[in-house]
């Protein structure tokens, strides 16, 4: 294939962008009210749905199978390319299973046994999670396999990715309420579920011309491909940097209800007045994040969006005075400013995970996009875990501290990425150094 003929037009770029945009309004819309749908008919005659706290701990320890598992697909996905298959076929055997799941998790309700209500449940977590696992690895790893070693390609497709995050972002959060309220949970599970896989399968036919010809190679075994993509210092930092960025932003996601209500006096309907001001800033940001990523490579563009991240975090710990014009609008601007570093660390993601992937001993993209996800899992997991440390203890200096230490895990990330890089050796080659 000619470098050419690798370029993809903005067309396939989009509809690979459409199975990140099916598979996140899914997880969003699961992960934004799993709780609250458990919970429903809490203190009335008919008595809580499913007991939340159970719930709870099920997601927690789904969660954690969920990540043991990343690598696992990863490894499926590298001997599936090995044995001269093409990844994309994967997605027709996955892109039914975490929609079909997600109308099981949805499907309880007041009138049936209390037993049934449990198994759909947890049948439903169980296999949005393998489903979801299976689906995610894979397609990510296309970002590898449709740009064919062009990075212009490469740099858009990563970029689509992030543009879906935040798009799936923008519309659970908006429209996923009145849906509720007009269809119920399980009618607005089955709408998204239906409209989630239609996108989830477009992806397979956005690759580019020649891709039948995969090449027959002999793929290392599971261990000795996850050891060896845990001893590449390059990818670890790349791990670091943006496991960093990814639990800030965690915590800030976590916190905006806390800052609204809090800080600015406002309730929990207010968060919106939060997020869409960063949600527009990136969407703004989002197209240019290809062009300046090729002008100063992908590395250095990470780090300066992952350093004013931070900052704009740190200064979301002084919120609650009115600088600019009001408390809740200097709140706005405030969020706003992280719009930019969030556009470009969602965007250059998937860029650097298979260019740590390619610049490898085994070439192992599924491996390495498993690795990754299982690690910032974890440190999401985490991430959400010191909130909670910090809003149990109920006080204005507790809710200031959330951005603060958003703020400081993305600089951290920052940090480490520089030391590390001191150990890394010199690299051989132009496209190393570069990358």
């Amino acid at each position: 294939m000619t470098q050419q003929s690798a370029v993809l037009s903005w067309r396939k770029v989009s509809l690979y962008g459409t199975g990140q945009l099916g598979v996140m309004l899914l997880a969003r819309y699961f992960f934004q009210w799993l709780n609250y749908y458990s919970d429903s008919g809490k203190g009335t005659d008919t008595g809580a749905l499913l007991v939340g706290t159970i719930v709870g701990m099920m997601f927690f320890a789904f969660r954690i199978f969920d990540g043991v598992s990343d690598p696992i697909a990863g490894a499926l996905g590298d001997h599936w390319v090995a044995k001269g298959r093409q990844r994309r076929s994967l997605l027709w055997f996955s892109f039914l299973i975490p929609p079909f799941s997600l109308a099981l998790i949805f499907a309880p309700n007041h009138a049936m046994p209390m037993t049934l209500r449990w198994v759909l449940m947890a049948s439903g977590m169980f296999l949005f999670f393998v489903g979801y696992t299976l689906y995610a690895i894979p397609y990510w790893s296309l970002v590898d396999d449709y740009s064919q070693g062009d990075e212009k390609t490469r740099s858009r497709l990563s970029n689509s990715l992030g543009i879906g995050v935040l798009l799936a972002t923008a519309i659970t959060a908006v429209a996923s309420p009145k849906m509720v309220q007009s269809m119920g949970y399980w009618g607005t599970a089955v709408a998204l579920a239906v409209f989630g896989a239609g996108l989830m399968c477009l992806p397979y036919f956005a690759a580019p011309r020649g891709i039948e010809q995969v090449e027959v190679k002999k793929a290392p075994p599971l261990f000795q491909s996850l050891g060896a993509s845990l001893k590449d210092l390059r990818f670890v930092r790349v791990i670091i940097l943006f496991a960093g960025s990814q639990m800030s932003f965690t915590v800030m996601t976590a916190s905006a209800a806390y800052i609204a209500v809090d800080l600015l006096h406002g309730d929990e309907g207010d968060v919106t007045s939060l997020m869409t001001p960063m949600l527009l800033a990136a969407f703004a940001i989002f197209p240019f994040v290809p062009s300046f990523a090729r002008r100063v490579g992908w590395e250095k563009a990470s780090l300066l969006a992952s350093f004013a991240l931070g900052a704009a975090y740190m200064g979301a710990g002084f919120l609650g005075q009115a600088i600019v014009g009001s408390a809740m609008t200097t709140a706005m601007i405030a969020f706003a400013l992280a719009g930019p570093g969030t556009a470009f660390i969602l965007g250059l993601e998937g860029e650097a995970i298979a260019r740590s992937a390619e610049l490898s001993e085994f070439k192992s993209t599924s491996m390495y996009f498993g690795v990754y996800n299982f690690i910032v899992k974890a440190l999401n997991g985490l991430a959400l875990f010191i909130t909670s440390l910090l809003s149990a203890q109920n006080t204005v200096a507790s809710v200031r501290a959330m951005p603060i230490v958003a703020g400081a895990l993305c600089v951290s990330g920052v940090v480490l990425y520089l030391a590390l890089g001191r150990l890394v050796p010199a690299a051989p080659t132009k496209e190393i150094v570069e990358g």
